[in-house]
């Protein structure tokens, strides 16, 4: 559970770095796989400037439908420091203010998650 929570927490840390770092530019998708939950949608980041033969940025995420076939160019957020941290959309489209709260309960909570287990790990081991 402490695993879950302290992934939830991270998950939503770098939801907040997009809105602090995130740059708009575009993604492909290049695989779509349907799953129970909708559908796993397979992009990666076409990074202005960069070498043609070096490997892109990817990341998946799921929805319920992907935005067109394979090959399809769509907005993507993606963070300045890491590219591989993205999102599907307009920067604008990020918005986080109501869910504020939860963020900063995830954040609490995985981090109080992940001290624990170093403790449990340090002292009874």
């Amino acid at each position: 559970m402490s695993v879950i929570l302290a992934m939830a927490g991270v998950f939503l840390i770098v939801l907040g770095n997009l809105k602090r770092h995130g740059v708009e530019g575009e993604a492909v998708s290049e695989l779509q796989e349907w799953i129970s939950s909708g559908h796993r949608v397979y992009y990666y980041v076409r990074l202005p400037g960069a070498a043609p033969q070096s490997a892109p940025p990817r990341f998946i995420e799921v929805g319920p439908e992907p935005q067109g076939p394979v090959g399809t160019v769509v907005p993507v957020v993606y963070d300045s420091r890491k590219p591989s941290r993205a999102r599907t959309g307009k920067l604008a489209d990020i918005d986080l203010s109501d869910e504020w709260g939860g963020v900063k309960a995830f954040w609490g909570t995985g981090f109080a998650c992940i001290g624990l287990g170093l403790v449990h790990i340090l002292v009874f081991h």
